[in-house]
């Protein structure tokens, strides 16, 4: 029923009698977020693709390049997010229409794809051909705070979460396509052919021609004639407010700061785990299990896949679940809770050293760098399989809930710089992740999973404490309303 109801264009009889929009308009708006959706789902396709094919691309165009570069590559998208968000982020509240600049991002995305296919014809300077593909993607990822900020707008309080959720699902189903198509291009080899005079398509560059290709489409979709904005959070404010007294001046509208800051500080905390941990999974793997790279990547691959499913099944079910239950509960014990606990089991047990289980003779396993190994017992697979379940649960469900309760904490006001900056959260946190390696090989799990079990304990509780006052806040008149309205105009 919930991927029914996605894409499903009439209008419900209690929408109707409410009569904030006609069923045309309801229609035109429910087009324009599945549009945005569309273009979340490109983002992510881009991002994800990336992530397997970069590395061979690289060392095939530039042997020299080394790892150092491809960090540059890697951090490249995060960085620009980070400072482009803010910026873009407060034009969108100045500019009448979305579209102003979700097409120049979507175009910077194919310009930066289409040179990502043609590195290779370079004859010189093909890695920094393959940067200045990497800076155009990355400002490209900047879109992720437009579109937020649109669907916060374009949505009633009653929507607002399952459209995030649906935004959620977006992203990841870009990410498990990308996982899809990349062993389907591999069948176009390292040769592949020659279109005669022009570049040659492998299965590296056909990356490129297919993002650059989805670009195209989703440019398409933001013609006047299909996307068409609409700004419903003001009229269903204005209309609930329609038995107030009208004010003689405008005021500005109570903001609830810890309440958003919480938000802010969940949502990076949640990137930030995942992050993280996702970027710990093969050294875990490797050290604590003694497998084979091989053996590494096909049980890890299965573990990632199934996450994804999970994340994909709770984005469906996270509406319905919210209404039979307090959204806010919800977030608390199912995103929050469960965070603190796939952290806290993967504290190693036991007296046994890690050590002791591997072979001295075996080239996998810890190595001997790594000299907390010889007094930390490893983590079990059940406990890296639980916790690993339990995150993929927590993200999906945290990070889906905790936009939602941040665009409605910040009632109708326009929320482009505000989207921007937990987009900013989220960036930075993503870029500082990844650095939990470093504390893994120098201090071992102990460190590293306690001390990430203490800041979720923390934002667990605290969030516990502040759960009444987790609620949208409601502007005083409709003269506010009106103010608010004419900004987006």
């Amino acid at each position: 029923m919930g991927i029914l109801n996605c894409f499903a264009l009439n209008q419900p009889e209690a929408d109707r009698l409410r009569g904030l929009e006609t069923e045309a308009e309801y229609r035109e708006r429910w087009i324009s977020i599945r549009v945005m959706y569309f273009t979340a789902f490109l983002v992510y396709v881009g991002f994800g693709i990336a992530a397997t094919c970069l590395w061979p691309y690289l060392n095939t165009v530039d042997p020299d390049a080394g790892k150092v570069f491809l960090a540059y590559l890697f951090s490249m998208t995060s960085v620009l997010q980070l400072v482009g968000s803010p910026i873009f982020g407060w034009m969108s509240n100045k500019l009448p229409s979305a579209r102003m600049l979700i097409i120049p991002f979507v175009t910077a995305f194919i310009v930066g794809q289409i040179l990502y296919a043609l590195a290779e014809e370079f004859p010189v300077h093909q890695k920094y051909v393959i940067l200045l593909s990497r800076v155009l993607v990355g400002i490209s990822m900047v879109s992720c705070s437009i579109y937020r900020s649109y669907i916060s707008a374009a949505t009633t309080v009653a929507e607002r979460t399952r459209t995030t959720s649906y935004l959620s699902l977006a992203h990841t189903a870009g990410l498990l396509c990308a996982s899809i198509l990349q062993p389907l291009f591999s069948s176009f080899g390292e040769e592949g052919f020659r279109i005669p005079g022009l570049f040659r398509i492998n299965m590296h560059t056909v990356v490129g021609w297919f993002c650059a290709f989805l670009g195209v489409i989703n440019l398409i979709l933001m013609l006047p004639c299909i996307f068409k904005d609409h700004n419903i959070a003001v009229i269903e404010a204005a209309h609930s407010q329609n038995g107030a007294a009208t004010k003689n001046r405008w005021r500005s509208m109570e903001l609830q700061v810890l309440p958003i800051i919480l938000m802010c500080t969940a949502f990076a905390l949640l990137m930030f785990i995942y992050s993280a941990f996702q970027t710990l999974l093969s050294p875990i793997a490797l050290d604590q299990f003694g497998w084979t790279n091989e053996e590494s990547l096909f049980y890890l691959g299965i573990l990632m896949t199934a996450g994804a499913l999970i994340s994909c099944i709770l984005f469906l079910v996270l509406d319905p679940l919210c209404k039979r239950f307090s959204e806010i509960g919800v977030l608390v014990y199912g995103a929050m809770l469960a965070l603190f606990l796939s952290q806290l089991l993967m504290i190693p047990v036991g007296t046994k050293p890690i050590t002791a289980y591997i072979d001295v003779n075996s080239t996998t396993g810890c190595p001997p760098t790594q000299e907390w190994c010889q007094s930390i017992p490893p983590v079990t697979k059940i406990q890296f399989t639980i916790s690993y379940t339990l995150l993929c649960i927590a993200f999906s469900i945290g990070t889906t809930l905790s936009q939602a309760v941040f665009s409605k904490l910040l009632g109708p006001r326009p929320q482009g710089t505000w989207m921007a900056l937990l987009t900013c959260a989220g960036s930075a946190a993503r870029i500082v992740g990844p650095g939990s390696v470093t504390a893994y090989v120098i201090v071992g799990t102990y460190w590293t999973f306690g001390a990430s079990t203490v800041l979720s304990g923390i934002i667990f509780l605290w969030m516990w404490v502040y759960r009444n006052r987790l609620q949208p806040s409601k502007p005083d008149s409709v003269e506010e309303l009106k103010v608010l309205s004419s900004t987006k105009q």
